[in-house]
């Protein structure tokens, strides 16, 4: 399989058989909410307190997988590499969602084309699709929800550039920001154009019939003509697991570029980038603990300055 960015394209997904069983919804909406349009998304909240999180997960990934871990005890832990396809996930209380919901509120949702089974997922819609309509989305759904903001926002891989253009197109919405090995926008830059060109052609394909694709060089685009980022507490988390040798290709980017895009984007966030020592690129299965931990630390900034 042809991989131009394999730490950033890596898919996250639950069995069928166990979707929604690892949640333990506490105070808070779930299920799905019209957005306009005949449209629905799909949305969970466990825990109570303010400010509410609020998960935007990557490509392909959807809100159930923020309630799964890799096991410890898992054989691929020990590998140098990052084969998250191998592991077995299993639902933990010490997943990133409960662990956060023991704290405060936290949400988490499913994009369309992300989860493509059960009754309540999110409306399916064409793909690829542009950058905005995910910011769009996540405003219609937290108005439909009636979800109080401001909100500490936890972004992983895609989601990153999602959260990216949100803080800076809607700042009234944003306390906090947290890069779960989120996308830099910098990373282009960083980029020669085959690895550029590969990674635009690979994300705007769909991992499977009906799965999500979507426009990854327009979004840097979009971010890049938008205001600054606000200036809120803020934190960037990286991987230090690469996929196998075997499955990169001449034009992947290397992991020494991904960590050079974070640290820029940390910078530009005012913040540093944390290298997560273990991980793979799915870090909220390899690390729950360490993410939810640098969550709650974001929240507890946003308490203090309030």
């Amino acid at each position: 399989m042809r991989r131009s960015l394999a730490l950033l394209i890596v898919l996250v997904v639950v069995a069928a058989g166990c979707a929604r069983s690892a949640a333990t919804p506490g105070s808070g909406p779930a299920g799905v909410f019209d957005i306009g349009d005949g449209r629905q998304l799909f949305v969970q909240c466990q825990g109570t307190g303010s400010p509410t999180v609020f998960i935007i997960p990557g490509k392909g990934s959807y809100a159930e997988a923020w309630n799964y871990i890799v096991p410890w005890d898992d054989p691929i832990r020990t590998s140098p590499y990052d084969i998250i396809l191998e592991a077995q996930l299993a639902p933990s209380p010490d997943a990133v969602q409960p662990a956060v919901a023991k704290t405060t509120r936290v949400c988490a949702y499913d994009r369309p084309n992300t989860r493509l089974d059960g009754n309540d997922r999110s409306t399916p819609g064409p793909q690829p699709h542009p950058v905005q309509q995910d910011v769009d989305d996540v405003v219609a759904l937290i108005n439909a929800a009636d979800l109080s903001g401001p909100f500490v926002f936890a972004a992983h891989s895609y989601g990153g550039l999602v959260l990216d253009l949100l803080a800076r197109t809607h700042p009234d919405l944003v306390a906090g920001i947290v890069m779960v090995d989120g996308v830099s926008e910098f990373l282009p830059r960083i980029g020669t154009p085959e690895q550029n060109s590969a990674w635009e052609r690979d994300s705007a394909q769909p991992p499977e019939p009906g799965g999500e694709a979507v426009l990854v060089l327009e979004a840097i685009a979009a971010i890049q003509d938008a205001t600054a980022l606000p200036h809120v507490p803020a934190i960037v988390l990286s991987a230090d697991k690469f996929a196998p040798p075997a499955a990169l290709t001449s034009d992947s980017y290397t992991l020494a570029q991904i960590h050079e895009a974070n640290d820029m984007l940390g910078a530009a966030l005012g913040t540093s980038n944390i290298i997560a020592h273990g991980s793979g690129h799915n870090m909220m299965l390899y690390q729950p603990k360490f993410v939810a931990d640098n969550i709650i630390g974001v929240v507890d900034q946003v308490r203090q300055a309030r």
